[in-house]
């Protein structure tokens, strides 16, 4: 009994912390990774009030973090029928996949479900644990993987995480009540300094500050919508692709910076985002992201001074870049640099890599639009 009631200690304590906690409920959800043998954790919000600054935030943990990053691309979770089956039960329980539905839908070799089952089997998983929670202000969605060498749920784990639904809804009461303290050690002044259209986001996929730049570009995207919360893109799949980006620049490692390019087709105003992350002002824990918006309009003016130690760029690199930049083919670049054009061909896909672009106009799409700096 004694080793029971220290097991729910240590989770209600990082649980309870969560409102205040300068990562809110990051540490809970890694806490019931290590303690219920969990490959991700899933805490997601859906607001019940418009333009609130709680829609569609998220908080993920675990090894297989990627892989949820990686079905959320893919538009996946519109196939999520375990998802669905949850909807239509009773509320602040918590159901396994296996135990309460099964692995397979009545219909289940209908072809549209083809999709998620290659990708729940690719990253061998073996079984969800999912429970829906309603509040005033929101909808707040929890879901758990386990893979193959974990095995599925049994009743007793789903009896252990019942017991944490109570306190996880009066936990997310208390985030409401302090909401308004939660992102006070952020220095939004930051995208003053930057002449460029741009957005800082929170981890959890939030709008935290959009500078004057970026509201004046996007006046002339009807099919972009900015409030001071929330940014939709044209297509759910652009806004998915957008959240999945941000997730991933979070929990990338400082020594390997995450860099997203994701294009909005428009045959008026074609647009490009480069999704960046923001180091935490606490530690090294990456916990946010920029997002630099590039219109045609943009100046065509390369800004090597930012770019080299942003992308991590060699001296020999930016040489590379300026000459390819000036319409210099491959081999001429070799000559100019006496270097062997296969020697060239590797640097330029090493700086394909650090600017996470696949193929030269990507690339001088990027070196001509970066944002400048003031000096």
């Amino acid at each position: 009994m004694l080793d029971q009631m220290t097991f729910y200690s240590q989770i209600l304590t990082e649980l309870y912390s969560a409102p205040s906690h300068h990562e809110h409920f990051q540490p809970f959800l890694e806490r019931l990774i290590k303690d219920f043998s969990l490959s991700d954790a899933i805490l997601h919000i859906e607001s019940n009030q418009p333009d609130a600054i709680e829609l569609d935030t998220a908080w993920l943990a675990g090894p297989t973090a990627p892989a949820i990053i990686d079905g959320l691309s893919q538009n996946l979770l519109d196939l999520n029928y375990f998802g669905q089956f949850m909807a239509l039960q009773p509320t602040e329980t918590v159901y396994g996949f296996m135990l309460h539905h099964g692995r397979f839908p009545d219909d289940y070799q209908n072809y549209r479900f083809l999709p998620i089952h290659q990708w729940f089997d690719q990253h061998e998983f073996i079984d969800i644990a999912g429970c829906i929670i309603k509040l005033e202000q929101c909808t707040v969605y929890f879901h758990a993987h386990r893979q193959n060498k974990k095995g599925v749920f049994s009743p007793a784990d789903i009896a252990k995480l019942n017991m944490l639904v109570p306190h996880i809804k009066q936990a997310f009461k208390l985030y409401f009540q302090l909401k308004s303290v939660v992102y006070s050690e952020y220095d939004y002044t930051i995208l003053d300094f930057i002449h460029h259209p741009s957005i800082l986001f929170h981890q959890h996929g939030e709008v935290i500050y959009a500078n004057e730049a970026v509201k004046q570009l996007l006046k002339v995207y009807q099919t972009i919508t900015l409030t001071p919360s929330m940014l939709k893109l044209p297509t759910t799949s652009d806004t998915n692709q957008l959240k999945g980006a941000i997730l991933k620049a979070s929990l990338a490692h400082p020594s390997e910076p995450e860099r997203t390019i994701i294009r909005i087709d428009s045959n008026q105003y074609p647009l490009t985002l480069l999704v960046m992350p923001v180091q935490h002002n606490h530690g090294a824990r990456l916990s946010g992201a920029i997002v630099y918006f590039y219109d045609k309009e943009r100046s065509s003016v390369a800004n090597f001074e930012a770019l080299a130690p942003i992308f991590n760029l060699t001296p020999l690199e930016v040489d590379i870049c300026e000459l390819i930049l000036l319409g210099i083919q491959r081999t001429h670049i070799a000559q100019e640099l006496d270097r062997s054009p296969h020697t060239i061909k590797d640097y330029i896909k090493s700086i394909y890599a650090k600017v996470g672009v696949n193929s030269q106009s990507e690339l001088v799409s990027i070196l001509l639009n970066f944002p400048h700096f003031p000096g």
